[in-house]
């Protein structure tokens, strides 16, 4: 079962990768986080974050924080700070 909820991630980001890469991402208040540059995935914990450029700062955050999709990416209205991870290694695993 592992496996295929592995394989499942894969096909999840990959897909994610087609329809995000490059899209401004914005909070609901329409403010800007950046675009999207890449896709990070970590097979083990099954989880899938969007990696977020602004001006050379790179942000992760969790797919799930996601509101909807269309020319940008609009995240859900209660985003702690906190889960704003910043992070080094973006290198989409």
């Amino acid at each position: 079962m592992k496996l295929l909820r592995m394989l499942r991630t894969v096909i999840t980001a990959r897909g994610l990768e087609a329809l995000l890469l490059g899209k401004e991402v914005r909070e609901p208040d329409g403010a800007s986080l950046g675009a999207v540059t890449a896709i990070k995935k970590e097979l083990s914990q099954d989880k899938i974050w969007m990696v977020i450029d602004n001006l050379g700062q790179k942000k992760l955050i969790p797919i799930e924080e996601i509101a909807k999709v269309a020319d940008k990416v609009v995240l859900l209205g209660d985003l702690p700070l906190p889960r704003l991870a910043t992070d080094g290694d973006t290198s989409g695993s």
